[in-house]
C-alpha cells in the first residue's frame, strides 16, 4: 500500500510550466496577494479621482466671496415741501440731462458726543507732529435708525481726494450706464470698473472718466474746439453740483497713465487745469464724500442696483491673509489696517506723495457700531505717515464700539 503510495506521487507527471520557473503557474497565496494588491491599487486610485473631482467642483464654494454690503436706512431731509410755481418748473427744466438723482440730501442731527470723539482724532495727529491745518474729518453715526448723527473736524473745507475722485466716477458711470449716455453695456466696463475701484488703477480710471464725458486724452486744442472739450469734461462736475454738491471739482485724471505713456498731465488735459502757478485741482471736502457713502449704502445712489452694485465694488477684506501680500492693497496705513477682520468694511482710499485720503463705511457684525469715517489730509507729512490713519480709525471705532447699538 505505502509502495503504491509512494509509486503515484513519483509517477505524477509534473507540470512543465512549473519546471521552467519564469513562467511557472503562481500558487493560489501569489494570486490571492497580487489580487489584493491590485484591489487595493485601483481602490487608491477611485479615491484619489473622487478627491480631485471634488476640489475641482467645490472651488466656487470654497473661494472667498465678499459678504452681502449692509443697507442703512436713510433718514429723510429736514425740508419743507416743494410747492409747484413756473419759477420752479423753469428751474426743473434748466438743470443738466446728465445729473445725479438725489438733489436734497438728507440732514443728519449734530452730534456733541461725536465731535468730541472727532476732535480727540485731529489730536492724534497733532500728538505724532503732523499739522492739523490740512487735516479734515467727517464722522457721521448711523447706528441709530431713528436719527443718524454727525461731526466734523475742518469738514466742509475743499481739498484734494487724489484717488478718492473714483468714487464719484463711479457714481457718475452708473448713472450714464441707466440713462444710456453711454450706449455700450456695463458688462464691458467690468474690468476696468473693478481695476479703478478695487486696486485704484489710473489706466482704468482715465478710460472710464473719458467715456463718462465723450472726452479722450491729446495734444493740444485751440478756440471752439478747445471749449467744446472744456465743457463735455466739465460735465462730470455740474452732474454733481446740480444735486448740492456745492463747487465740488473732480475733471482732472489721475497720474500716472501708463497706457498714455503720460507721468502728469499735458496737451488738453493741461490746458484743463489752467495757470501753472496755480493749477486748477480736484476738490472735494468730507462731507460731500461722506455724503455719497451714505446714499451708496442707503440704495439711494442713482438706483438701488446701482448702489448695490458700487457697494460690491468698495468691499474690503480685512483679514491680513488677503492683503498682507498684496503690494496694491488699499488696508496698510489707511483706516482698514488697525480694525478687526471680523466686521464689514467699505471704502476708497486715495494716495499721492503729498496726500492720504479715504472715504470708509465701517459695521460691526452684531451693530454696536455702524459709521462713516471720511479723513482727509493733504499734506507730504501724512502721505509719509503710516501710522496716523490706522491710529485715528481705532479710536473712533473703540468709542462708537463702546456704545453699544442705537446709542
Amino acid at each position: 500500500m505505502l509502495r503504491f503510495f509512494k509509486s503515484e506521487i513519483h509517477s505524477r507527471p509534473r507540470d512543465p510550466r512549473r519546471a521552467r520557473g519564469k513562467g511557472a503557474v503562481p500558487s493560489r497565496r501569489r494570486v490571492r496577494t497580487k489580487f489584493a494588491k491590485l484591489k487595493y491599487r485601483n481602490i487608491l486610485s477611485l479615491i484619489a479621482g473622487a478627491i480631485a473631482i471634488g476640489w475641482i467642483f467645490t472651488i466656487p464654494f470654497r473661494t472667498r466671496l465678499p459678504p452681502e454690503p449692509p443697507v442703512i436706512l436713510a433718514q429723510q431731509a429736514i425740508s419743507p415741501p416743494t410747492i409747484e410755481t413756473s419759477s420752479n418748473l423753469a428751474d426743473r427744466q434748466s438743470e443738466p440731462t446728465f445729473s445725479y438723482n438725489i438733489k436734497t440730501p438728507s440732514s443728519p442731527v449734530y452730534s456733541q458726543e461725536l465731535q468730541g470723539i472727532v476732535d480727540e482724532a485731529a489730536k492724534i495727529a497733532t500728538s505724532k507732529g503732523l499739522s492739523a491745518e490740512p487735516l479734515s474729518i467727517t464722522l457721521l453715526d448711523v447706528s441709530n435708525s431713528q436719527a443718524h448723527s454727525f461731526a466734523g473736524y475742518q469738514n466742509q473745507t475743499l481739498r484734494f481726494p487724489a484717488s478718492v475722485a473714483k468714487l464719484f466716477w463711479m457714481a457718475a458711470f452708473y448713472s450714464a450706464i441707466e440713462k444710456g449716455t453711454i450706449t455700450q453695456r456695463e458688462s464691458a466696463f467690468k474690468n476696468d470698473l473693478e481695476q479703478m475701484i478695487r486696486i485704484s488703477n489710473n489706466d482704468a480710471a482715465s478710460r472710464i472718466l473719458d467715456k463718462i464725458t465723450d472726452t479722450e486724452s491729446g495734444g493740444r486744442l485751440a478756440g471752439e474746439e478747445l471749449q467744446t472739450w472744456l465743457k463735455k469734461r466739465n460735465q462730470i462736475n455740474t452732474f454733481f453740483q446740480s444735486a448740492g454738491y456745492n463747487d465740488i471739482r473732480i475733471t482732472t485724471k489721475n497720474y500716472p497713465i501708463y497706457y498714455l505713456r503720460q507721468e502728469q498731465p499735458v496737451g488738453r488735459d493741461l490746458q484743463l487745469r489752467g495757470d501753472p502757478s496755480q493749477p486748477i485741482r480736484n476738490q472735494v471736502t468730507t462731507d460731500q464724500a461722506a455724503r455719497l457713502i451714505y446714499e451708496i449704502y442707503t440704495r439711494q445712489a442713482v438706483s438701488s442696483i446701482a448702489s448695490r452694485k458700487m457697494a460690491y465694488l468698495l468691499t474690503r477684506d480685512l483679514d491680513p491673509k488677503a492683503w498682507k501680500n498684496d503690494p496694491s492693497n488699499s488696508i496698510q496705513g489707511f483706516l482698514g489696517e488697525s480694525l478687526p477682520p471680523n466686521i464689514y468694511f467699505g471704502s476708497k482710499v486715495g494716495y499721492t506723495s503729498s496726500s492720504r485720503s479715504e472715504a470708509a463705511f465701517v459695521r460691526t457684525l452684531d451693530d454696536r457700531a455702524i459709521y462713516i469715517l471720511v479723513v482727509f489730509a493733504d499734506d507730504p507729512a501724512y502721505a509719509k505717515d503710516e501710522t496716523v490713519f490706522p491710529a485715528i480709525s481705532r479710536y473712533v471705532f473703540d468709542r462708537l464700539n463702546a456704545r453699544g447699538p442705537g446709542s
